[in-house]
């Protein structure tokens, strides 16, 4: 780990390990901090990115195991959604039988970035954006002068067009090409459905009971109100805001330079929490999809200026690191190797 970071030029991380559930190592490596921010601590808040993830599938399967909520319920009614946002758009006829299971197999009916084709099929062309990092579009489309909310983003992608009938490909079969942030918005919007809840009080208060989650937080960025325990974030990109869509003001990546609100792709990518908090959560609930703790299951995650990774491993250890940037040396690759060696080092435990 030190090695890792010292390499990639890393100036924030923590690393937490359990052993069937009981807390075994928990340490930070971090730099001094730049003005306005305090050092590093374990009880420090990072963005966790897709690991957020983690969340919305225990909140959803806790919803099934209640007898609150049909895996098999179609998303868009249940939602109250019956109408596109902009009175041009013609919505897939496919679209009102996109279910919540879809949604969390990555099965929904959308692929942002990568075509595929799966053997015997036709080819799958991807449309090349993820809605939840084009806000700036949606909200100029849609006449507003802020943020679109996620039940106006909701509105805008039920007009349009599915790359695939739902259920027909999932993450597996696409070979990850169909995931995305999108369908785990809407999943988000789901528990708020249901609940009558905030997603994230739901999972502070409602999942496992209250206080439980206490150290889970969706990271302000709207509100401009900083969480007093949030690391501070390191990129390399920047672009025009996103608080204000008809502005060309430039900001970095991470601080309303990238396209994405935090509070808006909440369940998707938007969490903040300490890696303490996240390896727990993986030794009571499945790091990858529903249900309980699964030997063998990760997830990792990456925004501007965040990388996240959990993972629960056969011999009853679960762990969690957490990076203040996502650009390392190497790319992408560098840190799926290293998390590689790392799994190969839990396991010896």
């Amino acid at each position: 780990m030190r090695g890792f970071i010292r390499d990639a030029a890393i100036s924030a991380g923590q690393l937490a390990i359990l052993g069937d559930g009981a807390p075994i190592f928990s340490t930070v490596y971090a730099d001094a901090p730049p003005p306005g921010y305090a050092s590093v601590t374990p009880q420090t808040l990072f963005r966790i990115a897709s690991g957020s993830k983690i969340f919305t599938c225990a909140a959803i399967y806790a919803l099934q195991q209640r007898g609150k909520l049909d895996l098999n319920q179609c998303v868009f009614p249940l939602l109250g959604i019956a109408q596109p946002a902009l009175a041009t758009d013609h919505p897939d006829p496919h679209i009102n039988d996109i279910t919540v299971q879809h949604l969390v197999d990555h099965a929904g009916g959308w692929v942002r970035s990568k075509s595929f084709q799966v053997k015997g099929g036709p080819l799958i062309q991807a449309t090349g954006w993820d809605p939840l990092f084009r806000l700036r579009t949606i909200a100029l489309d849609l006449g507003l002068s802020a943020p679109p909310p996620k039940l106006d983003v909701a509105r805008y992608m039920y007009g349009k067009p599915l790359q695939f009938v739902p259920g027909t490909y999932d993450y597996k079969s696409s070979k990850g090409a169909t995931y995305g942030n999108f369908g785990y918005m809407l999943l988000g919007l789901v528990v708020e459905a249901v609940t009558g809840q905030g997603f994230i009080d739901f999972i502070r208060d409602g999942l496992d009971g209250p206080g439980t989650w206490s150290s889970v937080f969706v990271s302000p960025m709207v509100s401009r109100q900083k969480n007093p325990l949030e690391a501070w974030y390191v990129s390399p990109n920047s672009g025009p805001t996103v608080f204000d869509p008809r502005s060309d003001a430039i900001l970095p990546a991470p601080y309303g330079g990238g396209g994405f609100i935090t509070e808006v792709m909440d369940s998707a990518a938007g969490l903040i929490t300490n890696a303490e908090t996240l390896a727990h959560f993986a030794s009571r609930h499945s790091a990858s999809g529903l249900g309980g703790r699964v030997p063998g299951t990760y997830r990792d995650g990456t925004i501007p200026g965040s990388y996240s990774n959990t993972l629960s491993r056969p011999n009853g250890i679960d762990c969690s690191y957490m990076f203040n940037t996502k650009d390392f040396p190497g790319g992408i690759d560098s840190a799926e190797k290293f998390s590689s060696k790392l799994r190969k080092h839990l396991d010896q435990l």
